[in-house]
């Protein structure tokens, strides 16, 4: 393998490490929170499912980002 394969190599690799962490972070995040709400307050699952979903569109939000901005570089 050439050192310019390797190196694009590595970069996709970062890249999909970048998004997946990305994707993750908020939903998992919202959920500790959502969980957390609702011990507190004593509700059964409602805040958990809102921040669910709010967590879901901060990940695909930050997807859509960073997707529109590589497309934009290349």
């Amino acid at each position: 393998m050439s050192k310019k394969s390797t190196s694009k190599a590595l970069e996709n690799i970062a890249l999909i490490t970048q998004i997946g962490i990305s994707m993750a972070v908020p939903i998992i995040g919202s959920i500790f929170l959502g969980n957390f709400l609702d011990k507190k307050l004593g509700t059964n699952i409602l805040f958990l499912i809102v921040f669910l979903i709010l967590g879901v569109g901060a990940a695909f939000m930050t997807l859509f980002k960073m997707t529109s901005r590589m497309s934009n570089r290349k």
